[in-house]
């Protein structure tokens, strides 16, 4: 089948009706290709975070790429990422890979912080390659061994490890992770910001990658509104005009919830109409004759929460204890937090799928891939 949009978008209709599960408010989550923005053009769509990271780094890591960026810094970083490539392909290729502790790692393209990864494992073994060059006399090894700044090495590594955890923190499978998407390009761009004792190469790669977290790291009003619902986080991260708008959507989504979801809606449902209407009735004969008001008081539970100074480390803890006292607001945390920040899960059943399915074991029946995958994707219990 052809991976058109229009192809795209039918065959996840497919399969989302097979299991009664599609719904016009379904959010989906994907990579930023053009094929899947047009399959998704009519639904509610989000960029998976982890892929715009995944870019921010492919486009932060090449010489050029920032227009105002100091001329001959970004060489140097890329010169070390040159340099390391290089090295870990000969490792591959000679006998030393066989002596290493620990194998050196190559950068691909297509895996998420895979720069880091080479960089980490050149450094881990750099005393042992050096003795090892030196013992096999590789000339070509040890010159490329000399062109290493190593302090530069460490300080590359130490900015890039910020992403690696941020990509990590946000691919979770087990907890949402939906309202940390804002936060954490928050919490980046404090870590790119240039502080004394970085020197001019490290300080042009943090000024190039900031400016790239604010061009591809995409966050649209759905993150700022999960962020909202984090009680740590409902003050001091939005900007005022952030959190306005989130309230807006807050208020908006609430609407949409049944009155039967609150515990008092869910009573006078099911009350017989005449009983209600004869409370009614008493209640205003009651205020007519002390001269009182008998309107009902309207809970306002996005007030409330705001106000509230409650908090818990375990965001679906929080609102599972809170179902009773803000009904209609829990059921909207559901709603929002059940949307992953990333397309990570989906990966990671191609990739066992692509597993399961080898030269080897070809001729597997659809059903039996099916409970296969279903099986590992199980949680485990520790």
């Amino acid at each position: 089948m052809k991976h058109t949009g229009e192809n795209i978008h039918e065959a996840v209709r497919e399969i989302l009706e097979e299991f009664e599960a599609w719904q016009s408010q379904n959010t989906y989550v994907t990579d930023n290709a053009a094929n899947m923005k047009l399959a998704m053009k009519e639904q509610s769509w989000l960029g998976c975070a982890g892929h715009n990271l995944n870019l921010v780094l492919a486009h932060g890591l090449k010489e050029g790429e920032d227009e105002h960026a100091a001329e001959g810094y970004m060489t140097e970083v890329m010169q070390l990422i040159t340099t390391s490539k290089w090295i870990v392909s000969h490792v591959k290729r000679s006998r030393i890979q066989t002596r290493l502790e620990t194998t050196v790692k190559q950068a691909v393209a297509t895996w998420w912080n895979s720069v880091l990864t080479m960089l980490q494992s050149v450094l881990s073994n750099f005393d042992d390659l050096k003795k090892l060059a030196d013992e096999f006399q590789d000339k070509k090894l040890q010159r490329s061994l000399l062109d290493v700044n190593l302090e530069l090495l460490k300080q590359v590594i130490a900015v890039l490890e910020h992403f690696d955890a941020a990509t990590r923190m946000l691919s979770t499978d087990r907890s949402p992770s939906l309202h940390l998407v804002y936060p954490g390009k928050v919490q980046l761009l404090k870590k790119l910001q240039s502080k004394a004792g970085d020197g001019p190469v490290i300080a042009e790669l943090k000024s190039q990658l900031a400016n790239k977290m604010n061009a591809l790291y995409h966050i649209k009003p759905l993150h700022h509104l999960a962020t909202l619902l984090d009680p740590r986080m409902k003050t001091g991260v939005l900007s005022a005009e952030e959190k306005l708008d989130a309230v807006t959507a807050l208020r908006k989504l609430l609407d949409e919830v049944p009155s039967s979801s609150s515990a008092d809606g869910a009573s006078a449902e099911c009350e017989p109409t005449t009983k209600k209407r004869k409370t009614v009735l008493d209640s205003d004969f009651l205020a007519d004759l002390f001269d009182t008001e008998s309107s009902e008081v309207v809970v306002d539970e996005v007030d409330n929460y705001l106000n509230s100074t409650e908090t818990a480390a375990d965001i679906l803890s929080f609102w599972q204890a809170k179902e009773s006292t803000w009904p209609k607001l829990s059921q909207c945390a559901k709603w929002v937090l059940a949307i992953p920040a990333t397309s990570t899960s989906s990966e990671r059943a191609f990739s066992v799928a692509g597993r399961t399915l080898d030269e080897r074991r070809s001729q597997l029946r659809p059903e039996t891939v099916d409970g296969l995958l279903f099986l590992h994707g199980l949680p485990v219990k520790e």
